[in-house]
């Protein structure tokens, strides 16, 4: 099939797009992994105590654990909001802008009042496994309830980050990360350090503060500027809009609840079944590991939007060809975590200085291998996801999602170590990261033979 001039150029302007977001990706997003490494040693000088610090790691991965309950509505928007702008259609992109603002408003009034009920009535001491001598019940559940809140603030505000993957602003997305952690850095080195209890209430005050006031400042930029025709309004809630967009997002927030199951309760689950200071040493492997994979991932930002756009276009061997050459990053990716490997304790030593553990080989090799099985996956729901094609998804993440947990309780008891929890995630997801790509580049073929796509 001969490319017409017009589409050559098409083609061109759409992989600059992604090659500009990725480079904007590694920039921003490459600092501020980088910056994460340095608040590791950070938070132990301030806080001066792995049990609670371990339990600070917690808290925050439980309380995240209520972004994944917006019934997918950011990522169908994400998903919906490209046609209407591609169209030109600003009535249907305001629409679909302001009734995702108003749902989200609204499950944040329900969650709000049940999350703070439930918080006031569970011992926490007992579920993340500390001794009230060291950190009182009341002092617990009151910075846990300020988390709480600076969760409920962002469930909303981070709607933005949707509306700035849809128009293939990524590098912006990665830009907001950045100043979060960089107001963290500044706050844990500044802020004195006092006793365990008001330490921690303090740092739940400032997280507020650092993960919402850039969401709101890009809100407004955004919004009151070249956006401002797409500024969400009760006057353009919409019922079909909300029923568009929780169409598709409910099925994301099934894949997403799942996968939180896996990626989300590490913290929780190692705190629960060895202790919180077992968190801490977990974080210096995590740290490590899932920042190169992380700075690997940032080439995946722009592919979700990308992929969907070509999808519109009906660029399907575009598709298939960028898959194909993702996948085949990866393995490389692997190389270089097996790499880091060998020279894994003279990072630590340098990165915590007094504060390094000694690290042992098989944990090194269990986490590169758990690093490489989180970008492949990476891959491939970027890909899915983008395409809207969830079926092998549903099915092998939700079998994983049921396994994982008893998997970790069982391999933490023959490992003796948090380990276990690691090697849990590996084995559950591995099913999937190998069928996902037969699946899909089967069902892209008959596309491609149905409509003779080649571009």
């Amino acid at each position: 099939m001969k490319l017409s001039k017009d589409s050559v150029k098409s083609a061109v302007k759409n992989n600059k797009n992604i090659l500009a977001n990725i480079l904007g990706a590694f920039v921003v997003k490459g600092g501020s992994m980088l910056l994460t490494l340095f608040l590791l040693p950070a938070y132990i000088r301030f806080f001066g105590n792995d049990n609670v610090l371990g339990i600070w790691y917690t808290i925050l991965s439980i309380i995240n654990w209520v972004l994944v309950f917006d019934l997918g509505i950011g990522h169908g928007l994400r998903n919906k909001l490209p046609k209407a702008l591609a169209d030109n259609d600003m009535k249907e992109g305001r629409s679909l802008v302001s009734s995702t603002y108003i749902a989200s408003a609204g499950l944040v009034v329900i969650i709000g009042i049940i999350g703070s009920v439930a918080i006031h009535l569970i011992n926490w001491n007992a579920i993340l496994n500390i001794d009230e001598t060291e950190l009182a019940l009341p002092v617990l559940r009151y910075a846990i309830q300020i988390a709480f809140i600076g969760v409920l603030i962002q469930f909303v505000l981070k709607l933005v980050t949707s509306i700035l993957y849809a128009i293939q602003k990524s590098g912006l997305v990665n830009f907001l990360t950045f100043l979060s952690n960089v107001i963290i850095f500044i706050v844990i080195n500044l802020l004195p350090s006092g006793d365990t209890s008001s330490n921690i209430i303090a740092i739940s005050y400032f997280n507020i503060l650092a993960v919402n006031l850039p969401l709101l400042v890009v809100s407004m930029i955004l919004f009151m500027g070249k956006f401002k025709d797409i500024r969400p309004s009760f006057k353009f809630w919409s019922k079909d809009s909300a029923k568009a967009v929780l169409k598709i997002g409910v099925t994301l927030l099934w894949l997403q609840l799942i996968f939180m199951i896996i990626s989300s309760t590490n913290e929780f689950l190692i705190t629960a079944f060895c202790g919180p200071a077992a968190v801490v040493d977990y974080q210096v492997y995590f740290k490590i590991f899932n920042s190169v994979a992380a700075i690997c991932s940032l080439v995946l930002i722009p592919i979700w939007s990308a992929v969907t756009k070509a999808k519109v276009e009906k660029r399907y061997t575009w598709i298939k060809k960028t898959y194909m050459l993702l996948l085949g990053f990866s393995v490389l990716a692997l190389l270089v975590l097996l790499g880091i490997v060998l020279i894994l304790q003279p990072i630590v030593n340098f990165w915590l200085k007094d504060d390094a553990i000694t690290v042992t080989m098989t944990y090194g090799i269990i986490f590169a291998l758990s690093g490489f099985i989180f970008l492949v996956h990476n891959v491939n729901t970027s890909i899915g996801n983008g395409f809207s094609y969830f079926k092998p998804q549903i099915v092998l993440m939700t079998l994983a999602a049921v396994l994982d947990i008893p998997l970790a309780w069982v391999f933490v008891k023959l490992t003796g170590g948090m380990i276990g929890v690691v090697l849990a995630n590996i084995v559950v997801l591995i099913p999937f990261e190998v069928l996902e790509p037969i699946f899909f580049f089967r069902y892209l073929n008959k596309l491609i033979k149905s409509e003779g796509k080649t571009e």
